[in-house]
C-alpha cells in the first residue's frame, strides 16, 4: 500500500514538472517572438527614416492625423437634392422639378502646425469643376495669409456655407456680392476675439475664374466686432457687428448688365433687355461697393440683417452715367432642440434614433432690392426696379449632419409688371422649394 501511495505522488511531482517545463518553454518562446519583432520594427523605422504613424478616426469626416503631430487632414463630402414648386404653374415655361443643386468633397491638410491646403471640387451632372482651392499660412491667429480661389471677404449671408444657410436660397442682396474669385488675402484675430480682420486683392473676375481680362485688380476688405469677447454676458457672448467694402475697376462686355437682374429663389429676371436693341452700353469703370451688417445668437433665437450699397460707372450710347443699386434684408430665427453659431454646423440636443427628434428651425426673412433707372433710360430695359420679397423657412436636423428643409417665398415686383418667361405678364410671384441634404 506505501508503495502505491508512493508511486501516486512521484508521478503527480513528474506531471507538474514537466507542466512547469512546459509553460517556461512557452514563456520563452513568446519572449524571442516579442523581442524579434521590436528587432523588425526598428529595422522598419529605420529603412523608412523614423516615419510617424497615422491615426484614422471619423469625427465630422474622416480624420487623419500623424502622432508626431506634422500632420493633420480631413476627408469630407456632401449632396444636396433640391425640388422646385410653383404656385402658378401656367404662368411660367419652367415646371417643376428635382435636382442635384449642389454636391461635393472637401479635402483638407495642414503641415507641422503652420502650412494648409484645402481643396473642395464641386460635383454635378454636367460636370466638375474647383469651387474652393487655396494655401493657407496660419500658424499665427493674429496674421493668417490665403491664396488661391475663395470668396471674397464681404457679407455674412454670403461668407456662410453654402450647407447650412438658414435659407434655401440667398436673399435679394445677393446680385451685390461679389462671391468667390482668385486672389490673395492676409486676415487675423486679434484682441482675445474682439476684432477679426481681412484684406485682399482680387482679379474682379467673380465665378469667371478661367481667365482674367485685365490687370486692374479689386480691393476688398472686411473687419468684424465681437464685443462678448470683452465683456463676459451671455447676452452678448455671440452678437457681431462688420462692415465690408469692395473697390476695383470692371469692364464687361458689351450690352451685359453690371449684375445679375433675377431673383434666387424664383429664377426670374425682373429688369430685362428689349425684343429690339434700343441703344448699346457697356460696363467699363470704377466699381465700388459697401455693407454692413448685424448677427446675434442668444439662447435659440436668432437675428441678422444686412444694408448693402453697390455703384458702378458705365457707358451708353451718348452718354457716361453710373449705375446704383441698394438691398437690405433682416431675419429672425428660433430654434428647437438645437442652436447654432454662425459659421459653424448646427448643434442637436437629442438626435434621432438617440433618444430624441432632432433639432427644428424656424426662419423668417425679408428682402428688398432698388436699382437705378440707368438701364431703363438709356437702353430700353423693361421690368421692374423695385423687388420685395417675403419668406419663410422650416428646417429638421435629425442630426447635425441631415437637413430636411421646407421653404416659401413670396415675391413682389413694384409698380411694373415683369414677364415670364412663358411670356405671362405679373406682379408677384409664388414658390415652394424643399431640399435633402447629407454632409460630414
Amino acid at each position: 500500500m506505501r508503495l502505491l501511495v508512493l508511486a501516486v505522488a512521484v508521478l503527480a511531482c513528474g506531471t507538474r514538472a514537466a507542466s512547469a517545463q512546459s509553460e517556461l518553454e512557452d514563456r520563452v518562446r513568446n519572449l524571442e517572438s516579442k523581442m524579434s519583432d521590436r528587432e523588425n520594427g526598428a529595422s522598419h523605422s529605420e529603412a523608412t527614416g523614423n516615419r510617424s504613424v497615422i491615426d484614422a478616426w471619423f469625427d465630422d469626416g474622416l480624420r487623419l492625423n500623424s502622432r508626431d503631430g506634422a500632420f493633420e487632414g480631413r476627408i469630407g463630402a456632401f449632396l444636396i437634392l433640391h425640388s422646385v414648386a410653383y404656385v402658378k404653374e401656367n404662368e411660367r415655361d419652367s415646371v417643376d422639378t428635382f435636382r442635384i443643386r449642389d454636391a461635393g468633397i472637401e479635402v483638407s491638410a495642414r503641415l507641422w502646425g503652420a502650412w494648409s491646403v484645402f481643396l473642395a471640387p464641386q460635383i454635378l451632372p454636367d460636370g466638375v469643376n474647383l469651387y474652393y482651392g487655396w494655401a493657407e499660412f496660419n500658424k499665427w491667429e493674429a496674421l493668417k495669409i490665403r491664396a488661391g480661389l475663395f470668396k471674397q471677404p464681404y457679407s455674412r449671408e454670403e461668407l456662410e456655407h453654402r450647407k447650412w444657410g438658414d435659407m434655401l436660397e440667398l436673399s435679394l442682396s445677393d446680385p451685390l456680392i461679389p462671391g468667390r474669385d482668385q486672389g490673395a488675402m492676409v486676415f487675423g484675430v486679434i484682441a482675445d476675439g474682439l476684432l477679426s480682420y481681412w484684406a485682399g486683392v482680387f482679379n474682379g473676375n467673380g465665378d469667371d475664374v478661367a481667365s482674367d481680362e485685365n490687370s486692374d485688380k479689386d480691393v476688398c476688405a472686411r473687419v468684424e466686432l465681437n464685443p462678448g469677447a470683452a465683456i463676459e454676458s451671455d447676452i452678448l457672448k455671440h452678437l457681431y457687428v462688420a462692415g465690408s467694402i469692395i473697390h476695383g475697376r470692371e469692364r464687361r462686355d458689351p450690352n451685359e448688365p453690371p449684375i445679375e437682374l433675377a431673383v434666387q429663389s424664383t429664377e426670374t429676371e425682373f429688369l430685362s433687355a428689349p425684343a429690339a436693341a434700343v441703344g448699346d452700353f457697356r460696363v467699363d469703370g470704377e466699381l465700388t461697393g459697401l455693407e454692413g451688417d448685424v448677427a446675434w445668437n442668444f439662447w435659440k433665437l436668432e437675428l441678422k440683417s444686412e444694408y448693402h450699397y453697390y455703384r458702378q460707372e458705365m457707358e451708353f450710347d451718348d452718354r457716361k452715367d453710373t449705375f446704383n443699386a441698394y438691398s437690405f434684408n433682416a431675419s429672425v430665427g428660433f430654434w428647437i432642440g438645437g442652436s447654432r453659431v454662425p459659421g459653424q454646423r448646427p448643434e442637436i440636443e437629442k438626435p434621432l434614433f438617440s433618444g430624441g427628434f432632432g433639432g427644428l428651425q424656424f426662419v423668417a426673412r425679408y428682402s428688398q432690392l432698388y436699382v437705378g433707372s440707368e438701364l431703363q433710360d438709356h437702353a430700353g430695359y423693361v421690368g421692374t426696379n423695385r423687388v420685395r420679397e417675403y419668406a419663410g423657412c422650416v428646417n429638421w436636423y435629425p442630426n447635425a449632419h441631415v437637413r430636411v428643409s421646407a421653404m416659401y417665398a413670396n415675391v413682389e415686383y413694384g409698380s411694373e409688371r415683369v414677364t415670364l418667361s412663358g411670356g405671362t405678364t405679373v406682379d408677384d410671384e409664388n414658390v415652394w422649394i424643399f431640399r435633402a441634404q447629407v454632409d460630414f
